[in-house]
């Protein structure tokens, strides 16, 4: 992976979350918590939330050649039964090259 220059690379984005994360992301932040910040904690977040979906996308068979569907794997936090498989499907609007 190459480093990159953040002060260069970094654009603002604006998120509207719910009152009950900002109460958990503070209790995360500051000289007591695991974080320097709200954005530190929120980039750590998303990358690896793209990191991992990534790694999915690559790892799945998501498609039939001769379809514009797709079918993703779901995982419920409440479920523990790893072999009990779930799908959503999706038409597919546009494929991502990696």
């Amino acid at each position: 992976m190459t480093k990159v220059d953040s002060k260069k690379s970094m654009k603002i984005c604006t998120v509207n979350v719910p009152e009950s994360y900002l109460n958990a992301i503070a209790k995360l932040v500051g000289d007591d918590g695991l974080y320097p910040s709200r954005s530190e904690l929120i980039r750590a977040s998303v990358r690896e939330f793209i990191f991992r979906e990534l790694q999915i996308a690559h790892a799945f068979p998501m498609k039939d050649e001769n379809n514009d569907m797709v079918r993703v794997p779901i995982q419920h936090a409440e479920k523990k039964d790893a072999n009990m498989k779930e799908f959503k499907t999706y038409k597919i609007i546009k494929k991502l090259e990696f």
